[in-house]
């Protein structure tokens, strides 16, 4: 059997991009969050501050691993660690290789 290494690496690169893309995304969203809260004041700003609030709960913080940021953050982590040629992916590939060669050796 072939495990082609390269080609997953390949692949995880791609979905890497993709979560780069979402992770600027949300920080893009943050900027607006904060150009909001210096425009609002008043009764819009009362009215609003509870909204926003809940919006950058759910938007998180990629270092604390909180909200949509952090669960972007453990996916990348996930992927880096588990993919290509050097990963779980190969390391269980030679080990399951290495048990099969052992039987045959008895």
């Amino acid at each position: 059997m072939y495990n082609n290494y390269a080609g997953v690496d390949s692949a995880s690169l791609n979905v890497q991009g993709v979560l780069n893309g979402m992770d600027s995304n949300a920080m893009h969203l943050h900027s607006l969050i904060k150009e909001l809260e210096g425009v609002f004041s008043g009764l819009a700003a009362d009215v609003a501050k509870p909204l926003m609030d809940k919006f950058k709960a759910a938007l998180g913080n990629a270092q604390e691993r909180t909200g949509y940021q952090g669960q972007l953050m453990q996916v990348k982590d996930a992927i880096s660690q588990t993919t290509g040629s050097e990963g779980f992916l190969r390391e269980t590939d030679h080990q399951q290789g290495a048990r099969f060669l052992a039987i045959g050796g008895v």
